[in-house]
C-alpha cells in the first residue's frame, strides 16, 4: 500500500514540476512561492499569476483537471492585472470572488506589484 501511495504521490507531482519547468522554474515550489491567487471561479479553482525568472507574469487558471496548464505571459504586472480584471468581469462572478494575494485588503492591485510578504 505505501509503494502504492509514493507511485501516485510521485505522479501528481511530477505534472506540477513539468508545469513549474514550462513556466522557467527547476520545481513546483519555487513557482508556487512566485505564485498570487487572484479570484476565485466556481468550484474551488483559481486564476493565478506567476512572476516568471526573466520578471514577466504569467497567467493561468486551475480549471483543467490537472497540470500543465495553458498560460499566457504579459511583460508587465500591469498587463497581467488587468488580463485578469477582464477575465473575471466576463466571468460575471459577485465581486467577493476578486482577492487578489498579495495587497492588503483595500489597497490597489493595479498600482503596485504583489507583495510576497502579504501573501495567505
Amino acid at each position: 500500500m505505501r509503494r502504492l501511495k509514493k507511485f501516485f504521490h510521485k505522479k501528481f507531482f511530477e505534472k506540477y514540476n513539468q508545469f513549474a519547468e514550462q513556466l522557467g522554474y527547476p520545481d513546483w515550489n519555487i513557482a508556487f512561492d512566485n505564485t498570487f491567487g487572484i479570484f476565485e471561479m466556481e468550484g474551488d479553482t483559481w486564476y493565478s499569476a506567476t512572476q516568471l525568472p526573466d520578471k514577466k507574469w504569467a497567467v493561468w487558471n486551475d480549471d483543467e483537471a490537472e497540470p500543465p496548464y495553458a498560460f499566457e505571459v504579459f511583460t508587465s504586472w500591469e498587463d497581467a492585472i488587468e488580463k485578469l480584471r477582464e477575465l473575471f468581469e466576463e466571468s460575471g462572478l459577485p465581486e467577493e470572488h476578486w482577492r487578489p494575494e498579495g495587497f492588503d485588503e483595500g489597497e490597489d492591485s493595479f498600482r503596485n506589484d504583489p507583495d510576497r510578504a502579504k501573501m495567505l
